[in-house]
C-alpha cells in the first residue's frame, strides 16, 4: 500500500492511476475504492486500487489516497518513483502519525501507542498498546484532569464575582478532589514499569560465579547456541545478548562473565561488565551451582543480588545436590532447580 496525504494527495494520485471506468479520483467521494491501472511515463505497469479519504475523515485529518499494488519490490518501487514524480516527497518515519496528531486525530499518548503497537513483539505487547491507542491512558488523564478544572473554576467564579450567590469551595471538597487526583495519578506512574515491560521487553542478565551454567541456561532459553559452553571456567568473558519471547513476554537476555576475584585482566573488565549489568538490569537470573557447596564466589553473587528483582536458578539438579538450598531460599523470594 502506498499512502499519499496531503491537499493534494488525489491530484498527485490522478496523475499515476487510471480509474478502470474512467472516473477521475477527484469525483469520487470519500471512502471510496476504484479498480484500475497505475502508469508511469504513460504506460500502464500493474492493476491497482485506489481508496480515497476524504478531509477531516482519514488518519490523518487530509486528503488521502492509497494506492494498493502488488507486493513485488520492482512495482513498489516503480509505484513510488511514480508518485514522486507527480509531486510527492517521501514521508519521514513517523510522519503520518505525525500528521494524525498535529491535525488533532489523536493525542500523544494515543501516538505513543500506534509507535509501540508497529514494534510489538508478543500478544500482550500488543494488547496493551491496542488499549493505549484505544485511549485508555488519555481517558484516565482527562478524568482526572476535568475534576481539578472544575475545582479551578469554581475557585475562580467565587473570587471574582463575590456579590454572586455562588456557593463557596469547601475545604474538605477541595482536599478530597486532590487527594484522589494524586493517587489516581501516583498509580498511573506506579504501573508504568509494569506497562514498559509488557511493551518493550524486559531486561534480564544471567549472573553467577564460572561454570555455573550460565551459558547453557542462554543457550536453552534462546533455542539455539549463542554462548559458547565448554568445563573450562571463564569461557564467557564478554556480554552475549539475545531477545527471546517466553509465553507473552519478551526477554532481552545478557549472559555475563562468571562473578569472582580474578588476576587475568581480560576476564576481569568482563567480570566488571558483568557487574555493571546486573545493577542496571531490570531483572536478574542467578545461577547457582547445585552439585557443589556454596563458597565465596557465591556468597559475593548474593550479596550483589541484595534488592534487586532476582530469580535464583539452582543449576545441575541431575547430579548429587550439595548446595545448601535454605541459604539460597533466605537470599531470593523465588529459586527454581533445573
Amino acid at each position: 500500500v502506498v499512502r499519499i496525504s496531503g491537499d493534494t494527495a488525489i491530484e498527485v494520485a490522478e496523475k499515476v492511476f487510471k480509474a478502470a471506468d474512467g472516473t477521475p479520483l477527484s469525483e469520487i467521494s470519500g471512502y471510496t475504492a476504484k479498480f484500475g491501472n497505475v502508469f508511469a511515463d504513460g504506460e500502464s505497469f500493474d492493476n491497482a486500487i485506489a481508496l480515497v479519504f476524504r478531509n477531516p475523515k482519514s488518519y490523518t485529518g487530509e486528503d488521502v489516497v492509497e494506492l494498493s499494488v502488488h507486493g513485488g519490490i520492482f512495482i513498489v518501487e516503480k509505484t513510488l518513483e511514480a508518485v514522486f514524480n507527480a509531486g510527492a516527497k517521501p514521508a519521514e518515519a513517523g510522519e503520518f502519525t505525525k500528521r494524525a496528531f498535529l491535525n488533532g486525530k489523536i493525542d500523544l499518548a494515543q501516538a505513543e501507542g500506534i509507535a509501540s503497537l508497529i514494534s510489538a513483539q508478543g500478544q500482550e505487547a500488543a494488547k496493551a498498546s491496542y488499549n493505549l491507542l484505544q485511549g485508555s491512558l488519555s481517558n484516565k488523564i482527562s478524568a482526572v484532569l476535568e475534576k481539578l478544572i472544575d475545582c479551578s473554576a469554581l475557585m475562580a467564579a467565587w473570587v471574582d464575582y463575590p456579590d454572586e450567590e455562588i456557593p463557596e469551595l469547601q475545604e474538605d471538597t477541595l482536599r478530597e478532589t486532590l487527594e484522589n487526583a494524586s493517587a489516581d495519578l501516583s498509580l498511573l506512574i506506579k504501573n508504568y514499569e509494569n506497562g514498559s515491560a509488557i511493551t518493550e521487553g524486559v531486561d534480564t542478565a544471567i549472573v553467577g560465579k564460572p561454570n555455573a551454567g550460565k551459558s547453557t541456561l542462554m543457550n536453552m532459553l534462546s533455542g539455539k547456541e549463542k554462548s559458547i559452553v565448554t568445563h573450562i571456567k571463564g569461557t564467557t568473558r564478554d556480554i552475549v545478548e539475545n531477545s527471546v519471547r517466553l509465553g507473552n513476554m519478551v526477554l532481552h537476555l545478557s549472559d555475563t562473565a562468571g562473578i569472582r576475584e580474578s588476576n587475568d585482566i581480560v576476564e576481569a573488565i568482563g567480570i566488571q561488565k558483568a557487574i555493571e549489568k546486573l545493577d542496571s538490569t531490570s531483572l536478574v537470573l542467578a545461577v547457582f551451582d547445585g552439585s557443589e557447596p556454596l563458597n565465596a564466589d557465591d556468597e559475593l553473587l548474593i550479596k550483589n543480588c541484595n534488592g534487586k528483582s532476582c530469580i535464583a536458578i539452582i543449576n545441575k539438579s541431575d547430579l548429587e545436590q550439595k548446595i545448601n538450598i535454605d541459604i539460597i531460599r533466605n537470599n531470593f523470594d523465588k529459586a527454581i532447580c533445573i
